[in-house]
């Protein structure tokens, strides 16, 4: 088996759409997120089979050569007849494959991996003759990251590592937490089933699926530090004593208001509605940075704080 390495500053799938409303075609899409201006070379995006009877068989390859990542560090690999603009720092890598009547990306039991190899990774091939749950990759291919899942089926062969999980179903659709670059990573990432072209379905999703959570496809994933959770003006709110040892007081906003708390990676974790100035930090909360959210009528201001007990 391929040994999991690194290249091109962490090369790794970033948001996943398999099933989209409506049909398939031409709305699914994989996007990929690099170092802003490195060059791809001798990359694989593989969609490998999980049915036991046909594990490893790679369903879908798409070859990546001489594909430099833009400001933002995204490829984005979809068809224009779904999605006809990206964002102008994202890279495209337009295939027609993915308007295909039905769609291509399976909805059970895949993996999606992305690989580095000298020699040429063919579509179609079983590159797990035995069924073990090990690809076998060409000499010198390295696996940069991998994730997938499974309908139920206690006999499907996840290949990487990493296999997402929801409250009910099957993922439509995956997304990576906008600033954890970890590859190999089930925390990294959050899924669920899709109920709009954006929109998660809260009832059938990852336990921590986010406020905000939303797809975003050839554009930065939400939420994220850069647009979910900016800095806050001191004019317009400040929270203090930041850092906190338990107790947050909030300036500079009248009347009454909802006040909620999230982990950096987005994930809910304490809401008081109808809040005075003075906030009590639950105890379970541990010492640590957090983003919190204050709102009030059509008013909405969000800013990082800090507890140290």
């Amino acid at each position: 088996m391929a040994c999991f390495t690194f290249s091109y500053g962490q090369l790794l799938l970033n948001e996943i759409i398999v099933n989209p409303p409506g049909t398939d075609n031409p709305f699914e899409f994989i996007e990929l997120k690099g170092s802003a201006g490195s060059t791809l070379n001798n990359i694989y995006v593989c969609v490998f089979e999980g049915d036991s009877a046909s594990a490893g068989n790679s369903d879908l390859v798409i070859p990546l050569n001489n594909v430099t990542l833009g400001a933002n560090g995204l490829l984005f690999i979809g068809t224009t007849l779904g999605y006809p603009t990206v964002p102008a720092a994202t890279v495209r890598r337009d295939t027609l494959i993915f308007g295909v009547p039905g769609g291509v990306l399976e909805n059970g039991n895949t993996s999606f991996v992305v690989i580095f190899s000298p020699s040429k990774i063919l579509s179609n091939v079983d590159y797990d003759l035995n069924n073990d749950g090990e690809l076998e990759l060409p000499f010198g291919a390295s696996i940069q990251d991998a994730v997938g899942w499974t309908n139920g089926d206690l006999t499907a062969i996840i290949y990487g590592g990493i296999v997402l999980q929801q409250s009910a179903g099957t993922p439509d659709a995956a997304v990576r937490f906008y600033g954890n670059n970890t590859p190999f990573s089930k925390p990294a990432w959050y899924n669920g089933d899709l109920i709009s072209s954006s929109q998660f379905d809260p009832l059938e999703a990852s336990d921590n699926l986010p406020q905000g959570a939303a797809m975003s496809p050839g554009d930065n994933n939400v939420p994220n530090g850069g647009i979910g959770f900016g800095e806050v003006e001191a004019s317009e709110l400040s929270f203090f004593p930041n850092p906190s040892e338990g107790v947050l007081f909030i300036k500079n906003f009248p009347n009454s208001f909802n006040f909620s708390m999230y982990s950096i990676d987005g994930k809910l974790l304490f809401i008081k509605k109808e809040a005075s100035t003075t906030i009590e930090i639950p105890a379970e909360i541990s010492n640590g940075f957090y983003l919190a959210k204050v709102e009030s009528g059509n008013k909405t201001y969000k800013g990082k704080i800090a507890i140290l007990r």
